[in-house]
């Protein structure tokens, strides 16, 4: 299991203690958080390996 399965499940976590202790929004947030994690997963993944991120602007 690499890293970013492990914030993934940890997150997993955060949320279902959140909902038990009638916590919605929090658990709403980290929803959110992992909704956005899954969406920039090759930009996560990039950046740890220490590759550039930024996008190359093109010239007109």
């Amino acid at each position: 299991m690499d890293d970013f399965a492990h914030i993934i499940n940890l997150l997993e976590s955060a949320k279902q203690l959140a909902s038990m202790n009638s916590m919605p929004v929090l658990a709403y947030l980290i929803d959110v958080a992992k909704c956005e994690a899954r969406e920039n997963k090759p930009v996560l993944r990039k950046r740890k390996r220490g590759e550039s991120t930024v996008k190359q602007e093109t010239e007109a």
